[in-house]
This record gives structure tokens, C-alpha cells and sequence, in this order.
């Protein structure tokens, strides 16, 4: 039978027993108790737990926060304690606040200070009662206005910083920025380690800052200013300087009248500005004191529906009489505008002009008077795109009249006519509006409401003799033919379709036209070619050393076009180089008259062709007169033989009637 150990052991040792019950006894004591003594610890920890919890959820709002009195705010070691700032426990989480600053070079301007700090270099001018650019002496106290915002738990302002050389973490925290930041906040907003910072690196700083709590609010107080302390300073100058009463200044910073304070700390100071937003305006720092402005309530009701009715009376007054303004603006305009091109349109003729292509007979051609808003129209305001050419007298455009037709609009350059160079150009417009000839470019009317006369004219579509001439020199140069210049024939045909338009003007019209200006830049090609003379009025002299360009010492063949001196016989070349010299003679009276001029070329070019045309006759006359075997018969070679002789004849008889001319 088995047997516990406790029965075992009484009828043993009754000595051992109780031994052994005094002993089992001790230790459920010990037991007992070392479970209350758990309970109680237990107990302890979660009530130490729940106040520590509820210590970190109260936010006092009976004041702001207790003094920094952080003796490690100038070790830069990252192990050191610093205190981060001020705890958000205000009802705002964005104020304005404001900080101060010493002057020190190169910050000692509000220019300077401001970009430092992230604030604004008129507000800082502003409360400190000085020009933005002004230099500060070097020490003085400055009132900074900021924007304070909650960052998460702690209010901060932000600025950035560029490193410069042998600057480091601790310098930055405590002499550049004055100890308004810590070397752990530097190090905790920017990835550079305290040992690796780089020259020019831009560095973000984190700046201590803080708004009123609810209580201080309802007391008045409107901005905090973080003012850092210096030797010398206690509790009542500090009041002082800033125009604040001892007690809130005390219970702002958890502090009593006897309390220590102590260099290179920060201590909030509560400003006060009744019924004032808070803006820098409200407060000027001058003389070492920040005086308020202490804006007053308005105890009377605002009156919201007069002043807004007041508003848009005055507002509806000030449009109608801005446009009333406008309108007689826009009169006195066009007014001014009407008499003035009444005023020009008479010192240039008009009525003249008028009376006498009323008076000339053939009413249905005589030239029309546009206005100037129709050629501005035609021209689209004479746009850079519709730009033609311009010459030594005057621009010309491109234009549409409302009738489809296309225009040449010249605008002449500025002149002071006189009254008898108005009579003249007249009597000109009323002579060319009448002039029906093919090779002349035909004046469709003028507008005298400008400051000098502007013409139009029917428009030519293709460009200059000039043009044609000179635009294939380059070429010349590179090739020994070009076969895009204009041919013998055609320029032949030109010079006599200008002869015989010049010889009209000087003959044929009811009163002589003298050009005065015949040159290949004044002749226009229509699309088939044929010469038009343009461009009426104009004086201009020829140089003498213009005039042995043609034949002297045998050297025409060095000026000649390369396709003329190919296409042109040598004779036909000097009789036409002959008739320029004669017309280049400065004595007039040995000069030919252009009708003269005409006949001469008009031969010319007969013969010309008529020697063209003999030519392919004999051609063919020799190509029939082949037998079947390739050889030439002798009735062939007569009817040859016979040819070339009348072919020798014809040539010598025209040279025989060009003899005259070409002495």
C-alpha cells in the first residue's frame, strides 16, 4: 500500500513534520505576498501608463509653453537632448508671428534679413520704419514678421540656406540663424550628414515659432514674438521694450516674476492689437520699443445694403460715364480724322482735280478719286505680304478693289510739292487717265487724302525688264548660253514696243509727256511679254560716265548677254547700239526724236525678219532640190547660186538704208 510522503514522514519523524510544515507554511506566505506586490506593480504601471497618456493629450491653454532653458542647444552631437520648439496647442494651426534678429553682415538690410528668414522685405521696412534697402548698424534689433504654421506636433516656419565654405551644422544654427534653430532639426530635415556637407548645397531650416492659445486669444492677444535674450536683460525690460504687461509675458512662458533667464534663449513675448487682423501693419518698431496701433472696434452696426447700394451707384456712374467718355473720344477722333483729310485732300488738289475730270470729254474713262479707307481696304492696310517693289519715289502694294480688278497702289515717299507742282501733277493725272495705249501702263485713278498723292494703276503680272535681265546673270557667268534670258527677237521687240509708246507721248497726245525716266526697272511685262512703260513724273539725271558703256576702243561683245550674242548678228547688235549712243548725246539737238527712234528700230526688226524668213525658205528650196541618190542637181545648184546672191543683195540694201542712222 502506497503512502504519501506526509504520512510517510509523521509516523517517521513527528519532528521532521513539523519542520517541514513551518517551512511549507513560509513559503505560501512568501507566495502571497509576492503576487499582491505583482498585482500591486501591475496596478502602478497601468495608472502611470494612463496618466502619461492623459499628460500627453492635456495641452495647458491657460498659456503657451514653458521657457526653453536648453543649456545643450550649442552641441551638435546627435545624442545631445534639444528641445524641437513650441508644441501646437492653439486653435490655430497658421498665424502671424513674428521673431527678431540682430543685424549682422552681410544680413543687415531688410532686403537681406527677409530672404534669410522667409518674410517679406516690405513688411520688415514697415514695422521697423526703415527703406528696404537701407543698411541696418550692425547689432541692431530687428522685428521680423513670419507665417507660423502646426507641423505636426511642433509649430516651425521653414527658410533654406546655402552652405558656404567652412561652414558647418553648428555655425548655421547658432551664428548664422542666432539660435532660432538647433543643430539636430538641420540635421533631421536634410539628408547631408554633420561631416559631409557640400559648398553651395541648399539646406532646408527648420525655424521655431508659435501662436496663441485659445485663452491668450480671448485675452486679446493676437501674435507671439520670440524674442532671444540677451546679457543684461530680465523679465520687466523685456516687458518694457515691447509695450506688454509683466504677467502675461510671465504666463506665456510658465515662468514667475522672480524667475532666471538666461542668454542666447528664447522667450514668447504676447502682442496685442484690438480687433485687428493679424498683418505686420499693426505694429512699428522705433526708438528700441514696438508700439502698438491698437486698432478700435467699431461699436456701430456696419451698414452693409447702403454701402453696397452706394457701390454699385458709384459704379454704375463711373461705367456710364466711362463710356460716355469713350464715345465722344471716338467722335473727336473720327472728327478730327475727316478734317484732316478734307484739309490734305484740298492742299493736294482735290477740287481741281475734280473740276477738270468733270470738264475733260470722255467722262466714262476719266480716272477715279478713291478715298483712303478704300485703298486700306485694297491693300489690307498695306500689309508687309502685299509689298511689290520699292523705288527711289515710292512703295508700291498690291491691291483688290471691291470689283475684283487687281491694282498697283504706289505710295510715294513724303515731298513738298508746290503749288505749281500740284498744278502740274494735275494736269498729269487728267492727261494719263486719258492715254489708251497698249504698251502704257494705264492710270485707273489716284487718293489725295494722304499726304502725298498715292496712284493706282492697272497691275502688270509679270515683274520688271529688269527682272528678266539682270535675274539670269549668275547664270551667264556658268553657262556660255541660257536659254531662260529673253531671246534677240523678244528684246527687240520690246525696245520698239517702248519706242513707239514714248514716240505716242511726245507726238501723238494732246499735250507732250515727257517720262524722264525710261529705264528697264520702269518698263513692266505682261504675260505674254509685251513692254509697258510705268511709272510717269519723275526727273531724273544720266551720269557722263554712263555714256561710253556701248562701243568705245571695240568692246560691246564684253557687255553682251551670252543668248544675244549667239541669236543677234554682230551688225544688227551695232546698229541698235548705235541708235542708244545717238540718244545719249548731251547736246539735244543732235539727239533723234523718239519717233525717229521707232522707225529706225521698227526697220530694224522688218528686216530682221525678213532675212529670218529667207532663210528658211532657201532651206527647204535646197532640201527638195536633192535628188533620190543624196546629190544635187544643177537646176538645184542655179536656183542655190541665185539664192545666195538675192540673199546678199537684201542684206546690202538694208545696211545701205541703216547707213544713215548709224553715223
Amino acid at each position: 500500500m502506497s503512502r504519501t510522503p506526509e504520512f510517510w514522514s509523521i509516523n517517521q519523524s513527528p519532528e521532521l513534520t513539523i519542520s517541514l510544515y513551518k517551512q511549507e507554511t513560509r513559503t505560501k506566505a512568501f507566495i502571497t505576498k509576492t503576487q499582491i506586490s505583482m498585482e500591486l506593480r501591475s496596478f502602478y504601471s497601468l495608472l502611470f501608463a494612463i496618466c502619461l497618456f492623459l499628460f500627453l493629450l492635456y495641452q495647458p491653454s491657460n498659456c503657451q509653453q514653458q521657457y526653453i532653458n536648453s543649456v545643450q542647444r550649442l552641441d551638435c552631437d546627435q545624442n545631445a537632448s534639444s528641445t524641437r520648439g513650441y508644441v501646437c496647442n492653439g486653435p490655430q494651426k497658421s498665424c502671424q508671428s513674428f521673431t527678431t534678429f540682430r543685424s549682422d553682415p552681410p544680413y543687415d538690410s531688410a532686403a537681406s534679413i527677409a530672404d534669410l528668414l522667409a518674410s517679406e522685405a516690405s513688411s520688415i521696412a514697415l514695422i521697423n520704419d526703415i527703406s528696404s534697402n537701407e543698411k541696418i548698424p550692425s547689432g541692431k534689433l530687428v522685428i521680423v514678421p513670419v507665417t507660423c504654421s502646426c507641423s505636426g506636433t511642433i509649430y516651425r516656419y521653414n527658410a533654406y540656406y546655402a552652405i558656404k565654405p567652412g561652414e558647418n551644422y553648428s555655425a548655421i544654427a547658432n551664428n548664422v540663424y542666432q539660435g532660432q534653430t538647433t543643430c539636430q532639426d538641420i540635421l533631421g530635415q536634410n539628408y547631408y550628414a554633420g561631416t559631409a556637407i557640400l559648398v553651395g548645397a541648399e539646406l532646408l531650416i527648420p525655424l521655431r515659432c508659435a501662436c496663441p492659445s485659445e485663452d491668450q486669444a480671448t485675452y486679446g492677444v493676437t501674435s507671439l514674438l520670440q524674442y532671444m535674450i540677451t546679457r543684461g536683460d530680465n523679465l520687466t525690460s523685456i516687458a518694457d521694450k515691447f509695450g506688454v504687461e509683466l504677467r502675461s509675458l510671465v504666463d506665456a512662458n510658465m515662468l514667475t516674476p522672480d524667475s532666471s533667464i538666461y542668454p542666447s534663449t528664447p522667450i514668447l513675448v504676447p502682442l496685442k492689437g484690438d480687433s485687428c487682423t493679424s498683418t505686420a501693419s499693426r505694429f512699428i518698431f522705433t526708438g528700441g520699443r514696438l508700439k502698438s496701433l491698437n486698432c478700435k472696434p467699431d461699436t456701430k452696426k456696419f451698414p452693409v445694403k447702403l454701402v453696397t447700394l452706394l457701390g454699385i451707384g458709384l459704379g454704375l456712374g463711373f461705367l456710364g460715364a466711362f463710356l460716355f467718355g469713350c464715345q465722344l473720344y471716338r467722335f473727336l477722333k473720327k472728327r478730327r480724322y475727316r478734317k484732316h483729310k478734307e484739309k490734305l485732300f484740298k492742299q493736294n488738289g482735290g477740287y481741281l482735280l475734280q473740276q477738270r475730270l468733270l470738264s475733260s470729254c470722255g467722262s466714262s474713262e476719266r480716272a477715279k478719286i478713291f478715298t483712303a479707307e478704300e485703298l486700306e481696304r485694297a491693300t489690307d492696310n498695306y500689309n508687309q505680304s502685299r509689298f511689290l517693289g520699292q523705288g527711289g519715289f515710292g512703295t508700291v502694294y498690291k491691291g483688290m478693289l471691291p470689283d475684283g480688278r487687281i491694282v498697283a497702289v504706289k505710295r510715294s515717299k513724303a515731298i513738298d510739292y508746290a503749288k505749281t507742282q500740284i498744278e502740274q501733277f494735275i494736269n498729269e493725272v487728267v492727261i494719263l487717265s486719258q492715254i489708251n495705249h497698249r504698251n502704257i501702263v494705264k492710270l485707273l485713278g489716284c487718293c489725295l487724302e494722304t499726304e502725298v498723292p498715292t496712284l493706282v494703276y492697272e497691275f502688270i503680272s509679270n515683274g520688271t525688264l529688269s527682272d528678266h535681265i539682270r535675274g539670269h546673270e549668275h547664270q551667264q557667268q556658268q553657262e556660255e548660253e541660257c536659254n531662260c534670258s529673253l531671246s534677240w527677237d523678244d528684246r527687240l521687240r520690246i525696245a520698239c514696243e517702248i519706242a513707239a509708246a514714248v514716240a505716242y507721248m511726245h507726238s501723238a497726245a494732246s499735250i507732250p509727256i515727257f517720262h524722264r525716266d525710261i529705264k528697264s526697272s520702269n518698263i513692266l511685262l505682261d504675260d505674254k511679254y509685251s513692254a509697258k512703260v510705268s511709272d510717269f513724273g519723275t526727273s531724273r539725271a544720266i551720269p557722263n560716265d554712263k555714256t561710253h558703256l556701248t562701243t568705245a576702243e571695240k568692246q560691246l561683245a564684253e557687255i553682251l548677254d551670252a543668248r544675244v550674242a549667239n541669236d543677234a548678228k554682230e551688225d544688227d547688235i551695232e546698229a541698235v547700239a548705235q541708235i542708244a549712243m545717238r540718244c545719249l548725246r548731251l547736246n539735244g539737238k543732235k539727239r533723234p526724236t523718239m519717233k525717229q527712234v521707232s522707225m529706225e528700230l521698227e526697220e530694224l526688226r522688218r528686216s530682221h525678219k525678213s532675212l529670218e524668213i529667207y532663210k528658211e525658205e532657201y532651206e527647204r528650196s535646197y532640201l527638195l532640190n536633192i535628188d533620190e541618190n543624196g546629190e544635187e542637181s544643177i537646176a538645184g545648184n542655179l536656183e542655190f547660186s541665185l539664192q545666195v546672191e538675192s540673199m546678199g543683195q537684201l542684206e546690202s540694201s538694208v545696211n545701205k538704208a541703216l547707213m544713215p542712222y548709224t553715223l
